[in-house]
């Protein structure tokens, strides 16, 4: 079994994932999105329209289906939904 170091906390480098930087960064969007949606302000429904996405779209990034969408798009989803606000 591999030794794990936790000095880093993040999983994807942890379990030797190739682009775990990118996946990361990704992992960081998706956590702000969710705290984006937790402050009430817009809804989970309102911010699948606003990003072009179906709610089940959504709630798949959510689960951690995000490999196919670059740093780019995702990042872009967040700068979208911040810019929305109120």
């Amino acid at each position: 079994m591999n030794e794990i170091d936790d000095g880093d906390n993040c999983v994807y480098q942890a379990l030797g994932i190739p682009d775990a930087g990118d996946m990361r960064a990704k992992s960081d969007c998706v956590m702000k999105i969710g705290l984006l949606l937790e402050s009430g302000r817009l809804s989970k429904t309102d911010a699948a329209q606003k990003l072009g996405l179906s709610v089940e779209e959504l709630n798949e990034i959510f689960r951690g289906k995000f490999r196919d969408l670059s740093v780019a798009k995702i990042s872009g989803f967040l700068e979208q939904l911040k810019n929305s606000r109120g």
